[in-house]
């Protein structure tokens, strides 16, 4: 029997590699317009171990990126992600990152070096991305103000051109009606 370290690190080997196998990388990026429907569960903790969910970000809404950090298509597009970030600054918009299968400090180190500071929370095993039905990584998920699915983005996407921005430009349109 391996030590409860040991046996930790293998089990995310063994993870990683099933991802690997089961999560090919997308050449090119296509985001698609879904029929609303009600996203997942989604409670995983951040960097700070604090348990996060999709509930604590009602009212706004939400881009959630899957990606790792040995999948270049993911890093090539967190420049666009971050910049999507801060142009929907001050708007009911949230960006959060979910790392799929790797130890935080090797996700703290990729975001350091990439100047990443939207939140990004850690799905060690993969079951998250699993469950909201993941397949290839990049996948970035547009949610609603209701916490509805609406858009999903398969492989690397410009998140911060106009066919995004112009996605997410009219979700917030829906958000601000509603909230008059």
């Amino acid at each position: 029997m391996l030590d409860n370290g040991l046996g930790r690190i293998v089990m995310q080997l063994v993870a990683i590699a099933i991802l690997l196998a089961l999560a090919p990388l997308c050449p090119a990026g296509e985001l698609r317009n879904l029929e609303p429907q009600a996203a997942p569960a989604l409670n995983l903790p951040d960097l700070a171990g604090q348990s996060q969910g999709l509930d604590a970000w009602r009212g706004q809404v939400v881009l959630l990126n899957f990606w790792a950090s040995w999948c270049q298509p993911c890093l090539e597009e967190m420049p666009g992600i971050q910049r999507l970030a801060e142009k929907m600054q001050g708007q009911p918009f949230m960006v959060v990152g979910v790392n799929v299968a790797e130890a935080r400090r090797k996700v703290e180190r990729t975001l350091a070096q990439w100047r990443i500071d939207f939140p990004v929370l850690l799905d060690a095993e993969g079951a998250t991305f699993r469950a909201w039905g993941g397949k290839v990584l990049p996948t970035g998920v547009l949610i609603d103000h209701q916490g509805r699915l609406r858009y999903v983005g398969l492989g690397p996407l410009e998140w911060d051109g106009a066919e995004v921005v112009s996605a997410c430009e009219e979700l917030l349109v829906e958000a601000r009606s509603v909230a008059r």
